[in-house]
């Protein structure tokens, strides 16, 4: 089964309001619950179900988030990419390249040393993986294109990988750049108080 970006966006919301998983699509799926995560069961062509894909991606998107930010190895995150991945950052734009996406990710761990991503959920359909986390960190260095202001920073992250051969081919960056802005001084909007 693939799920686009806006099906993603659909079951955050879901699990936002009624506190669960909440997965759409044909009867033949099924969802099932193990220690309490949801698993989804992808129904193939040939009649059997690919839990296990749906685990192994999401255990390659927790070790990318884990080795790259939180163990601060910037210099790992070209393991965990496809050749001709893509990182879709909305206003901030579009990086596309292994060598490219893995230098903003090495830029990202060079201007807050300290990075930490605290995830909060990661759920995923076929080959697709949703993370939602808070990222923190000190801005000692430049962050896009931000001078360095020695502040600690936050903010609300839900991510969207997709994977292929199992690595990160596609990568939509739901990150809140107003709180990026507004902590590193850069901009206040009107209704912060």
């Amino acid at each position: 089964m693939r799920m686009n970006w806006q099906g993603a966006a659909l079951g955050v919301a879901l699990t936002a309001a009624v506190g669960g998983l909440a997965v759409a699509g044909s009867a033949a799926n099924a969802q099932t619950t193990t220690a309490g995560h949801a698993v989804q069961r992808v129904t193939t062509s040939r009649g059997g179900s690919e839990p296990a894909t749906v685990a192994a991606n999401e255990r390659e998107v927790r070790a990318f988030l884990q080795d790259v930010l939180n163990e601060h190895h910037g210099d790992h995150a070209a393991r965990y990419l496809n050749q001709d991945v893509q990182w879709h950052g909305g206003t901030v734009g579009t990086v596309s390249g292994r060598a490219d996406v893995a230098g903003l990710f090495a830029g990202v761990v060079a201007s807050l040393p300290n990075v930490h991503g605290a995830v909060k959920d990661v759920f995923g359909a076929g080959n697709e993986v949703v993370v939602r986390q808070v990222v923190s960190g000190t801005q000692k260095g430049a962050l896009l294109g931000i001078p360095a202001t020695g502040r600690r920073i936050h903010w609300d992250a839900v991510d969207i990988f997709l994977l292929r051969d199992g690595k990160i081919s596609q990568i939509w960056a739901g990150d809140d750049w107003t709180a990026i802005l507004y902590y590193t001084g850069t901009y206040k909007a009107p209704w912060i108080h």
